[in-house]
This record gives C-alpha cells, structure tokens and sequence, in this order.
C-alpha cells in the first residue's frame, strides 16, 4: 500500500523561507502556507508542494495577527507537522503544535524567546553569563542605574533585526535617548559589553542539541550595531571559542526548555572563553544564515529541520569541520538621501556569488542602517576558504556604485 503524503503547515513563507518550500518539494510533502496574500502571490507558482493557503489580513508585524489563520488552516488540513518561520511567526506556530500535540520547542521556550527581559530573568536564574541589565516601564526610571554604568545599550523586549537596538555613551546621549523614548513603554537597559559579536544555530531534538554551528559577524558599530557581514561554520580554527559557544548553547536550551526545532543564540566575547549572552531565538535565523550553514556544512538545514518538525531525527555533521567558508553581504548607505541608482552590475557572473539581489530601490529614502530594514542589498558567497571570504566581501563592497540624487542630505525618519 502506497504511504499517504504528509502535510507541513508552514507559518510564514518569506524569501529566506523558502528553502523549506524547495525541501518539501524533494521530500514530497504537501505544504499549506499562512502568508500575506502579495507574498503567497509571489511564490504560488513555484513551487509544486504548495497546496493551500491562508491569509494574513492584519500587521503581519504582529505576533497576534498570525494565530487566527494558522488554527484556521490546522484544522483544515490536519496537518502531520507544523513549522515557524521568523519572529512574529513564534507563539502562533508554538501553540498550533502544542494544540495538535506536534513536536516545537515548547510554549515555555517560545514565550521566553518572544521577550529579552524573560530571557535575562531565565538565564540568571540558570547561572549563564549575560550582562547587568533593568527592565523598567519608563527609560527614565533607569537614569540613576544606567549613567553609573554608561556605556549601556537600549532595546526593546521583543523587536528583531536590531529595530530600536541603542547604544548610549554619554549622560548628554543618555537625556536624548530618554526625551526621545520615554514614552515608548518597557525597555532592557543593559551594561555595554566589549568584544566581536557572535551567534551559534542549533538543531535540537527532544531537548538535544544534535548539531551547532558558529557564525562570526560584522556590524556597523556603535550606536545601532546593524549587522552587514556573516561568516558561518567559523571556528574551525578556534578550538576554545568554539567549545565555548557549544557548552553556551547547551546551557540556554536548558534553561529556556526547549524541545524541539532550531535554536538562534547571540553573543558576544572578550575573550573566547569569557562569553556574554544577548539574546536567544527558537525560529529560522535571519539575513540568510541558514543557507549558510547549510552550504559551509554540506546539507540541507531545511531539510532537517522539516525532519525535526515530523519527529524524526535528521542525519547531520558534527559540525566541527566545514567544507567552505560561507557568507551573506549586506550593503549600508554612507549618508542619508533619496538613492537614485544601485549598480549591482560586478556582482552578475562572479562564481563564488551564488545569490545577490537589491533590497532598495531606486527613489527609496536611504540613510546609513540604524536597523536591518535600511540595508541597500545583499549577497550569497560561497568560498573555499575564510580568507578568501573576506577578500571576496571587501571586493564586492568596493565595486557596487551607489548614487544618491543630487541636493542637500535628507533626514530620514525612524
């Protein structure tokens, strides 16, 4: 008797969303999407695993405006696993899984996830490494607190892609962040901490980690820290800092509870073995990370994870030894301004630029990134080794020919 086809319900099927719909498709699974309707426009045809579909008609920002369709289209198509996609995706996702009783990683860790401030509440609870930090209502009940401490770091509790993200160095700086954001509700406020930042992406199954992944980044720098280059499967070379990354990563998806699917965890460190925790997440890493995992580690992350969501444990390296050195591009405008052209024309037929694409276009109001959103384009390299990474991405930074319209600089509103 021929097996009946399994079903994936899919919450949130953007562009880096959709190595899952090609693993589907080799896996031969049927996939129901809860997506917008212009992006399940946009991907309807190109994917034959796609057999239904339900719409997001509120702010697709909102974590609350995904719950309603994804039960709507659970119960229409009992569907053997369920699957997240980026962070407003979380709780919907967790608690269809919980309901139909599917394997995720937990309610406990996708409330935890949704919220630094319980993050830190967890993670000092479990005696993991993390900086000084006050929840406060107001920013200005953290005055006292904060300019003992200066430099500190602002952010909101459950923002992604470095929106709102501040560093404060001064007490001038910190009276500013304070007229500025005082009314904006709950803040972390937390003590600035020094070092490259880092993050390790972990499939784990039934509460085990059954594989890691290091990646290096890049930012912008103080005061937004907008991330503009990974470098994954780093590490290699590093035995200590990538030891500690691992023990760090096991310690968190202890202390959030998490069960199953895959795991996001910053930081940062002085030192490689002195690590700082800034925040965890249990959903697809962004700006392109996972196909980066999987082209250093040589499989399909997608596949896996898929693998995860049906209960089943994925065949996966060890991790230790990348076969390429992996990296996502990201470019920011040096100065604010109305972009009147993006010449991406010396990326086209580069061999170790698998993908690069413009996010901004022409007539676009740009400024240099205070969060992910303001990034000009990006690029997928895949190189055989990190030095020719990073030669690669100075290359590429250089040759791309930006034009802003003439006229005085513009001021570009948050």
């Amino acid at each position: 008797m021929a097996q009946q086809q399994r079903t994936v319900l899919l919450v949130g099927a953007g562009v880096m969303a959709e190595g899952y719909l090609r693993a589907a498709d080799a896996l031969g699974l049927r996939v129901g999407v809860v997506e917008t309707p212009e992006r399940h426009a946009a991907i309807a045809d190109r994917f034959p695993a796609l057999a239904d579909f339900e719409p997001v008609t509120g702010d697709a920002a909102l974590d609350e405006s995904w719950t309603a369709p994804a039960m709507t289209l659970a119960a229409r198509l009992h569907p053997d696993a369920v699957w997240g996609f980026a962070e407003p995706h979380v709780l919907a996702t967790t608690l269809v899984q919980h309901r139909l009783g599917l394997p995720g990683p937990g309610l406990d860790a996708a409330t935890v996830s949704r919220n630094k401030a319980l993050q830190r509440s967890e993670f000092a609870r479990a005696g993991l490494p993390q900086p000084a930090h006050r929840h406060v209502r107001k920013l200005s009940d953290a005055t006292d607190w904060a300019l003992d401490r200066l430099p500190v770091v602002v952010k909101p509790l459950a923002a992604q892609g470095s929106q709102g993200v501040e560093r404060v160095a001064s007490p001038s700086s910190w009276a500013d962040a304070v007229a500025r954001r005082d009314a904006e509700g709950p803040l972390l406020v937390e003590q600035y901490v020094e070092g490259p930042e880092y993050s390790v992406e972990a499939l784990v199954h039934g509460g085990r980690v059954l594989f890691t992944n290091l990646t290096r980044k890049e930012t912008t720098g103080p005061p937004y820290f907008v991330e503009v280059f990974h470098e994954a499967g780093h590490g290699a070379q590093r035995p200590v800092l990538r030891k500690t990354a691992d023990e760090l990563c096991r310690g968190v998806v202890r202390a959030v509870g998490m069960a199953t699917g895959i795991a996001h965890l910053e930081f940062r460190a002085a030192a490689e073995d002195e690590p700082m925790i800034m925040e965890v997440a249990v959903r697809t890493p962004g700006d392109h990370i996972a196909e980066l995992v999987s082209r250093a580690h040589g499989f399909d992350v997608f596949e896996a994870c898929l693998r995860l969501a049906l209960g089943e444990t994925p065949a996966v390296p060890d991790g230790q030894a990348p076969l390429r050195a992996a990296g996502s591009l990201f470019l920011s405008s040096p100065v604010s301004g109305r972009l009147a052209e993006l010449d991406l024309s010396a990326w086209a037929g580069l061999p170790e630029v698998a993908r690069h694409a413009p996010r901004l276009a022409a007539g676009a109001e740009v400024r240099p990134a205070r969060d992910s959103g303001d990034r000009l384009a990006w690029a997928i390299l895949d190189c055989v080794t990190p030095d020719r990474l990073d030669a690669l991405a100075r290359e590429l930074v250089d040759t791309v020919e930006v034009r802003l319209a003439p006229g005085p600089p513009r001021t570009v509103e948050s």
